[in-house]
């Protein structure tokens, strides 16, 4: 599926104007084959179309399906066409903070932010499904290094891969946090080299590189003769361009943005709308409370007037 789109935001806007324009990019992203009932199988659906976005009811099972369940939109109540522009911007080379979308397509700060980090949930979803094969290359790195001596709290250990093609080139990165934090060790001074621990490593390997490329794995440390200045300066690009579109990121959503970061890395000078609207259509939403961490603190709450209410009785 490909989209030849306007260079420009406006002429998007007008070519996704309606609804029912997003609805037949999404219906042809989500089923590229055809409508299938997500319970039979069966290929052949009546649409009924007395709702906002329509429902499809299997001629064989009667099962109806939202043209949104079980994608990213679920649960939203923010036209399509919003989050079609939304995904236009998010996608461009400059991309855009959650107060420039706000102003852009005229939603709430809270409503922009939601939108932004579910397209990151979807990127972060693209990310996992590809590996680093070939020649591949891992460093660790510092996020947010400070100058002085010892290490900070606000410091994010991490590491990225590289695959490597047979010229030399990097072909595809992606970055991981480290499990462990370089806060837990305020007194290490900073000269000290610290070597990547084979469970750190390890697990990257496990979890990233393709198993027919594991015996081609270089891993290097931060500090040293052998450390890795590309990846080092491709991580410090990624800083400055985090600290210059959103002003730095904490550490509690710090993997979301480098996902982002990754996934417009390894697709620059390619077309990337029409790919994120098909991992959006097959990638299951993800919630505010989720994001926040509110969910638990709410689960933990009633968990406690639950207790409180049975001992008063």
């Amino acid at each position: 599926m490909f989209y030849r789109l306007p260079p420009n935001f406006d002429d998007f806007c007008s070519r996704f104007a309606h609804e029912e324009d997003c609805v037949r990019a999404l219906f042809r992203a989500r089923w590229p084959d055809g409508f299938r009932c997500p319970r039979c199988g069966h290929a052949h659906a009546y649409t009924i179309t007395t709702r906002r976005l329509p429902l499809y009811e299997c001629r064989s099972c009667r099962t109806q399906t939202s043209l949104i369940a079980g994608t990213v939109f679920e649960g939203s109540r923010t036209p399509l066409r919003l989050w079609f522009q939304a995904m236009f911007l998010h996608v461009s080379p400059k991309t855009v903070n959650a107060k420039q979308l706000s102003e852009l397509i005229h939603v709430t700060y809270k409503t922009a932010w939601l939108m932004l980090h579910k397209l990151r949930h979807a990127m972060s979803r693209a990310q996992a499904s590809e590996f680093l094969c070939g020649i591949v290359r891992i460093s660790e790195a510092i996020y947010c290094p400070e100058t002085a001596m010892r290490w900070k709290a606000n410091e994010q250990p991490i590491l990225i891969g590289s695959s490597e093609n047979e010229c030399g080139e990097i072909t595809r990165i992606k970055m991981e946090k480290h499990a462990a934090s370089t806060a837990a060790v305020p007194e290490r001074p900073r000269w000290l080299p610290r070597r990547v621990e084979p469970p750190e490593a390890g697990g990257f390997i496990r979890r990233h590189v393709d198993p027919a490329s594991a015996g081609n794995v270089v891993v290097t440390g931060f500090l040293g003769k052998q450390r890795n200045r590309v990846l080092l300066r491709i991580v410090y690009e990624m800083e400055q361009h985090l600290a210059w579109v959103f002003r730095g990121i904490g550490p509690k959503h710090l993997q979301a943005y480098m996902d982002q970061y990754s996934y417009t890395w390894n697709r620059k000078g390619q077309p990337m709308f029409a790919e994120l609207l098909g991992w959006c259509a097959s990638t299951r939403t993800v919630t505010y409370p989720a994001l926040t961490g509110t969910a638990s603190r709410s689960v933990h709450r009633k968990r406690l007037r639950a207790w409180a209410s049975g001992t008063a009785g």
